[in-house]
């Protein structure tokens, strides 16, 4: 809250949801409240994160949105230039971005979330349904007719609403910008939350929006359960003892080989020895991380005109 008040600018306000907690938080709200350092606020049990976010939205009274969660890093320059993009751009209904992963155990290294420019790319060519990260969203408030709100039944919200907006004729647009940092924390819901499960609601979101699913008995076996993944692993078994020889013969012939991607991480200046506070450390290494991220790269922003042409192309360097 600290963080967010200080970068608050007067064409802004700060609406908060608390789910009723029973801490002192209340009553610390509403002195933020009182001191007019938040503008809006409510405090009472709610039915999930999903329930919070939605209340807060429609309570916003700005015409973006962006969703600020309580305990991740976020770059409140590079999201006012987007916020400035969105504001010239009124086609564009949701905007997304780069973000980086931070693991609280080891504060070294900060990693770049690339399947979520990944995923967008995969979107704009081809509209495929796909899930990006929810941390940089930003939302037109006027597009909630559009996109619709949070779902209550989902626990990966950003998952279900992703998919959703990727399935609709929603105007997406990309900034080449890092947002965000996600401070992974061992204890948090996420990481609570059964890896299994997880993998399990995000199949059954894409199998709900992704029109390429069908319900006959091949489409199940082939995707649902899925079959190509059982059929995959003899194939491998059979490529392992030949592929040697294969890349001998490639490099003989002066072919590339194939590489799996390599997700860009960002070493921190990290030193053990002199923190303090690791919660501290972690947002001051994400601050760090975004300013000198964004600092290297130059903005460039992707959305689909009415006629679909490509505004600026997004470098897949970044």
């Amino acid at each position: 809250m600290e963080r967010l008040v200080a970068a608050r600018q007067p064409d802004e306000e700060i609406v908060v949801a608390d789910g009723g907690s029973k801490d002192g938080t209340p009553a610390y709200l509403r002195g933020l409240f009182d001191a007019g350092l938040i503008q809006q606020y409510v405090s009472e049990r709610d039915k999930g994160e999903a329930h919070g976010f939605n209340k807060c939205m429609l309570m916003a009274r700005g015409e973006l949105i962006k969703i600020i969660t309580d305990d991740d890093a976020f770059c409140y320059p590079a999201i006012r230039e987007a916020a400035d993009f969105m504001l010239s751009r009124p086609e564009v209904d949701v905007l997304c971005a780069n973000s980086g992963q931070l693991y609280i155990n080891d504060l070294s290294i900060i990693n770049l979330y690339a399947y979520s420019r990944n995923n967008y790319l995969k979107w704009y060519k081809d509209s495929t349904v796909t899930i990006m990260l929810g941390l940089p969203l930003i939302i037109r408030r006027s597009s909630l007719s559009l996109t619709g709100l949070f779902n209550t039944n989902a626990v990966l919200v950003d998952t279900e609403f992703t998919a959703r907006i990727t399935a609709l004729d929603v105007n997406i647009g990309w900034s080449s910008a890092m947002l965000s940092v996600r401070i992974d924390n061992p204890d948090s819901n996420f990481n609570k939350y059964d890896a299994a499960l997880r993998d399990e609601e995000a199949a059954r979101v894409m199998y709900y929006y992704d029109k390429s699913f069908r319900n006959d008995p091949a489409s199940i076996l082939w995707q649902r359960i899925p079959l190509k993944e059982w059929l995959n692993k003899p194939v491998e078994w059979l490529k392992k003892p030949i592929r040697p020889a294969k890349d001998a013969i490639f490099r003989l012939l002066d072919i590339p080989l194939w590489k799996p991607e390599v997700i860009p991480a960002f070493p921190t200046d990290y030193n053990k020895d002199t923190v303090d506070d690791p919660i501290i450390t972690a947002f001051q290494l994400a601050d760090n991380c975004m300013a000198n991220f964004n600092a290297a790269h130059a903005t460039e922003f992707v959305f689909k005109t009415s006629t679909s042409d490509i505004v600026k192309v997004l470098p897949i360097s970044q």
